[in-house]
Formats: C-alpha cells, sequence, structure tokens
C-alpha cells in the first residue's frame, strides 16, 4: 500500500510539472523561431539571443532589478529578526499585534500603495522624496507578509524557549543566543522566505513603473519596451531572466547545502 501511495503521489507531482513547464516551453520555443503561424515554427534563429547578450542596456536593468531586489529583502529581514528577537525574548505578548502589522501590506498592493507613496512624499525633504529611496521603502513594505510569515513558522516549529534557556544556563547573553543558536536553526526558512519575496519583487512591474520609471530602468522596464517592437526577442528577455533567477536560487540552495555539510563534519 505504502509503494502504491508513493507511485500515485509520484505521477501526480510529474504531471504537476509538466502542466506548469508548457508555458516556459512554448515561449522559449517560439524565441527560437521567427515565425509561428502554422502548426510548427519556421526560420530557426538564435539572432535575439545574439541581441541580448551583446546588449549591455539589458544587462544593465538586470543588474539594477538585482539591486531592487535584494537591498529591501536584506534591509526587511534584519528588521522582521530584530522585532522577533524583542517578541521572542522579552515581549511574547506582542506577537499578536506583529502579526496584524506585517499582514496589513496584503490589502494595499498594486496601484494602491505607490499612489499612497507619492501623495505622500513627493514633496517630502529629502531623502524621503528621493526616488530610489521610495521604491526601496515601499518593496520592503511589498515583502514584509512573506518574510515575517516564513521567519514566523519556521520559529514556531522549534522550542525557541526551552532552547534559549539551556544557552542562557550556558553562560550565553540573549542576544548571542538568539542571532547564534536560533536564527542558524530557521536558516532554510529564511532563505525560502527571501527567494520568495525576491520572485515577487523580479517579477512587479507596478510599483517600480510608477515609482522610479526613468529614473531607474529596471529589466521589468527593459522587457516592456521590447513587446512593442519585437515578441520573439521579449520570450528570449523571459528566458534569460528565467535563467538569472534560477541560477541565483541554485546558489543560494546550494550555499545553504554546504554550510550544513560543513556543521555535520564540524
Amino acid at each position: 500500500m505504502t509503494t502504491k501511495k508513493k507511485t500515485g503521489a509520484g505521477i501526480v507531482i510529474t504531471a504537476v510539472v509538466i502542466y506548469l513547464m508548457i508555458p516556459l516551453v512554448f515561449t522559449f520555443l517560439y524565441s527560437l523561431f521567427r515565425e509561428w503561424m502554422d502548426i510548427l515554427p519556421s526560420s530557426f534563429t538564435l539572432r535575439a539571443y545574439g541581441e541580448i547578450f551583446t546588449d549591455m542596456v539589458f544587462w544593465l536593468s538586470v543588474g539594477r532589478t538585482l539591486i531592487i531586489s535584494v537591498v529591501p529583502i536584506g534591509i526587511c529581514m534584519t528588521i522582521v529578526l530584530l522585532a522577533m528577537y524583542v517578541i521572542v525574548v522579552y515581549h511574547p505578548e506582542w506577537d499578536k499585534y506583529m502579526k496584524i502589522l506585517c499582514t496589513m501590506p496584503y490589502s494595499i498592493q498594486g496601484v494602491i500603495l505607490p499612489i499612497c507613496v507619492l501623495a505622500l512624499y513627493a514633496d517630502a525633504p529629502e531623502p524621503f522624496s528621493n526616488r530610489i529611496f521610495m521604491l526601496t521603502s515601499t518593496y520592503c513594505i511589498v515583502v514584509l507578509p512573506y518574510i515575517y510569515q516564513g521567519v514566523r513558522n519556521n520559529l514556531n516549529g522549534m522550542n525557541v524557549k526551552g532552547m534559549l534557556e539551556a544557552a542562557q544556563m550556558l553562560g550565553a547573553g540573549k542576544f548571542y543566543s538568539f542571532f547564534h543558536i536560533i536564527v542558524p536553526n530557521i536558516m532554510n526558512g529564511i532563505v525560502i522566505s527571501s527567494m520568495l519575496a525576491m520572485a515577487i519583487v523580479f517579477g512587479d512591474f507596478v510599483v517600480i513603473n510608477m515609482l522610479a520609471g526613468n529614473y531607474f530602468p529596471t529589466a521589468q522596464m527593459y522587457v516592456y519596451e521590447i513587446m512593442k517592437k519585437s515578441s520573439q526577442k521579449t520570450c528570449a528577455i523571459i528566458m534569460v531572466l528565467f535563467a538569472v533567477t534560477l541560477l541565483i536560487s541554485m546558489f543560494v540552495f546550494l550555499r545553504g547545502a554546504d554550510d550544513k555539510k560543513e556543521e555535520k563534519n564540524g
């Protein structure tokens, strides 16, 4: 019976993976051909990829996208971990208020958030009126629920109070115990929530377009401009961006796996 269940689960997972990969496969195929007016595409070419890889404007836009994805996530993750330290160690009763505060951004995403930010801070003194500052701060709000839920779920899955008490009995301070014992044990949750947040920021267009515009052209805006000119090149750009995000995710997860091996060997 167990073998049958495993086989059935494997079939379901395989079917879901195939279903999810279909759009990506057809996007890749379309990027390799000039025309697709019949059952099969025609005029195979790598011209679109050649133009992308030699276009410095594209790579600069990708670099800006990575910067505006990593910086807000790092700031937000630091703030959330410090807040959770205070809640876990000193004020556990504040957790319900923290949950409400961190889930509020779910209701103000989309066009509403950047419009509110512009209305409040467009005429404010520096650095609050700076477009890049507004963009970074706004993305901190956008990714806050995802980062908070990832950290909180992992903390709830372990005996944090018992581990802190044991560490303090051995002479470790509260701050040291939390960030050198608790945080490394929830690193998988931190990585996963960070990757989810990066995917959300990496795929956003509304916020970046309304707040930064031509001040900080990113890959999303580059794709938007190319869509008006060439659908084949647009598909090629999408595939390159997918490869970039995949490589980043693989690097992070492999780095985490190496750290685990070192801890075990140590």
